[in-house]
């Protein structure tokens, strides 16, 4: 684990039917992508009401992690970031203390979501 600094961040449509997100993350001079399409999309057209709110999520982690109040705060923020087989897998703030791994609590959602509907 590193502590990277959080260059640019993007909120984007992907063929016109799902938004997605992503940080640019700076770690040693090494560019990294966190989140994006191919971390999570939202439903088709934006989002159906059965779909769990992966983009919210992501948002709100990310400026959770990082103590700010608006998305474009995220830029200049350092973070620990936990990196497996180049892709970044998890950040942290630099205390170490807060940790957001989208994989893993997009799995706890969608488990939480299908035990609601039985």
């Amino acid at each position: 684990m590193e502590i990277g600094t959080i260059k640019a961040v993007h909120i984007y449509l992907r063929e016109r039917l799902h938004v997605t997100a992503e940080l640019e993350l700076n770690v040693k001079g090494v560019n990294y992508s966190f989140g994006g399409h191919q971390m999570f999309l939202s439903g088709r057209n934006g989002g159906e009401s059965c779909d769990a709110p992966y983009l919210g999520r992501f948002l709100f982690r990310c400026m959770q992690i990082c103590d700010v109040e608006s998305w474009e705060q995220l830029k200049s923020s350092k973070v620990i970031v936990n990196i497996s087989d180049q892709k970044v897998i998890a950040i942290g703030n630099v205390a170490g203390n807060k940790w957001f791994n989208p994989q893993a609590e997009f799995e706890a959602m969608e488990y939480e979501r299908e035990t609601a509907l039985r």
